[in-house]
């Protein structure tokens, strides 16, 4: 089973914090104390820099969702085209080249070529 619920880390970093300055007999004023209020700032600052240039996997719940179903249908007529395929004749409605008439397409190629080049 799941649990969905996160956890606190900030009680857990206050009880840690109240436990190491009981530890070394902090005063609430102390520099110290004061540097770590300090970071806590500076980490809800990045925390919400960071949330709000990383948005909600949510927001794109929708997209990936038609993404999904784009892909499944791409899927299916894929499966048709390689159906209809394998089932058409392999001559069906090819159009050969003789070998006289590559052979005459070729000698007219260079001909071209020569009198391209000599104009050139």
């Amino acid at each position: 089973m799941q649990n969905n619920e996160q956890p606190n880390f900030d009680e857990e970093f206050d009880e840690a914090v109240a436990e190491w300055r009981d530890e070394h007999r902090l005063r609430e004023d102390d520099a110290v104390m004061l540097l770590v209020e300090l970071f806590r700032i500076h980490q809800r600052h990045w925390d919400e820099i960071r949330r709000r240039e990383l948005p909600s996997f949510e927001q794109f719940r929708s997209d990936i969702t038609k993404l999904v179903e784009s892909a499944q249908e791409i899927q299916r007529q894929a499966a048709t085209l390689i159906g209809v395929l394998r089932t058409a004749s392999p001559n069906h409605g090819m159009v050969r080249v003789t070998r006289t008439a590559a052979i005459f397409a070729a000698l007219a190629t260079l001909l071209a070529g020569y009198l391209i080049g000599r104009a050139w």
